[in-house]
Order: C-alpha cells, then structure tokens, then sequence
C-alpha cells in the first residue's frame, strides 16, 4: 500500500511540474497575444499547448489508475479520501489544484484576447465589404475592384 501510494505522489508532482510548464507557455502565449508577433510563434505556442494537454491527459488517466489501485475513486470525493488515508499526499495534490487553478485562468483570459481579436477582425472585414461588396477579392486573392 505504501508503495502504491508513493507511486501516486510521484504521478502527482510529475503533473504539477507539467502545469508549471503549461503555465510558462500561456504566459509566453499572452505576450505574444498582446504584441504584434508573426503567426508562426502562436502556431507553435499552440502546438505546444496541444501536447501538454496530451501528456497531461495521460498523467490524469495514470493518476486515476492509481488511486483506483488504492481503492479510492478518481474524482474529488475519492482524492479527499486518499489524502484522508495517506496525509503525505495532500501537499502535492495541494500543489497540483492551485496550479490548475492558475492554468485554467490564464487560458481563459487568453480565450478572451483571442475572442477580441476576432470579433476586430470581422468588424474589419465587415467594413470592407460594406465599401467593396460582396466581391472583395477575386478566385486569386487579389481586390477585385480598384
């Protein structure tokens, strides 16, 4: 039991250090965000994301797996009973909550400037149309009135 158990810390604090990696790169994204930058940094920040959700996603089944080995469920009810039962893991669990937390905030706020830059966009494009029509551009991408 105690193996199993340490087992667990170690998955736990394996996530936390990913979030903190996740963290840094959605900070580095909502830099990027709120300067001018080139599309290929946030396309590779994306990518980036897009693989810390993967390996997160794969420490979050592990995580699951072994508390079921201890008995308990995966959710919330079952982490508070597996800290109960074995109180060296609440620090780490702790840790990996606070910096959720703080992830899910910094994703939301760059959603937001991601949701203004688009809503900019389509006013802008909008605009366009207004003082083009409908046929702004031509099958080639060029202006299709001068």
């Amino acid at each position: 039991m105690k193996a199993e158990a340490d087992a667990l810390l170690r998955c736990v604090d394996q996530q936390s250090a990913l979030v903190r990696e996740f963290i840094q790169t959605l900070e580095e994204e909502s830099a990027l965000l709120l300067d001018s930058t080139p599309n290929e940094a946030l396309e590779a920040l994306t990518q980036r994301k897009n693989d810390y959700a993967q390996r997160l996603g794969e420490l979050d089944r592990e995580r699951a797996e072994r508390l079921g080995r201890l008995g308990f469920a995966s959710d919330r009810d079952g982490v508070e009973a597996a800290i109960f039962a074995h109180p060296s893991l609440r620090e780490a669990f702790d840790t990996l909550l606070d910096l959720a937390a703080q992830a899910s905030e910094l994703n939301r706020r760059n959603g937001q400037i991601i949701d203004i830059f688009i809503a900019s966009n389509r006013r802008a494009l909008d605009t366009l149309h207004g003082l083009m029509g409908e046929d702004l551009y031509d099958a080639k991408g060029r202006l299709s009135r001068p």
